[in-house]
């Protein structure tokens, strides 16, 4: 299924948006931008969680949440949200199943919100809150840094 991730700036109503956003399709999600490592790092999570579902191997009831999980690299629905749920920082991104861009685009924009990819960009300060190390970083050129964070979500399969 076509899946679509989009960053987004501007303030909203956690809760009122998650709703509409069920409402809209299914399965979404919002995540908070200041930990996402580039939009493959959410499309990696989708990977992994429709796998876990394909094999039984969910620890969430929904897609929704198993993504969630996988993001965050927790095993714990209650830590995932903590460290990767959307917050009041004002900078999101957005998870679609199954809607074009535009579709997408329109949502988030009905939200009151502005389209800014440039969140989702991979930092060493995002990555580092994945508890990677310097001596980590050191093993691979800066241009494969975001992989460490894929590296981790892979790991969950693991410690499940």
């Amino acid at each position: 299924m076509n899946k679509i991730v989009f960053g987004a700036r501007g303030k909203i109503n956690i809760e009122n948006a998650i709703k509409k956003l069920k409402e809209f399709c299914s399965p979404c999600q919002i995540f908070d931008a200041s930990v996402i490592c580039g939009k493959e790092h959410i499309l990696a999570a989708c990977y992994h969680a429709e796998k876990a579902f394909k094999y039984k191997k969910n620890v969430a009831k929904t897609l929704d949440m198993e993504i969630l999980l996988y993001v965050a690299g927790k095993r714990q629905i209650n830590e995932a949200i903590k460290f990767a749920g959307a917050k009041d920082n004002g900078k999101y991104a957005f998870l679609f199943y199954g809607k074009s861009e535009e579709e997408a685009k329109a949502f988030i924009e009905s939200l009151g919100l502005k389209i800014d990819d440039s969140l989702l960009e991979s930092s060493i300060k995002k990555i580092k809150k994945f508890g990677i190390t310097e001596k980590e970083l050191k093993t691979v050129s800066k241009s494969k840094y975001a992989d460490l964070v894929l590296e981790r979500i892979a790991m969950l399969n693991i410690k499940k």
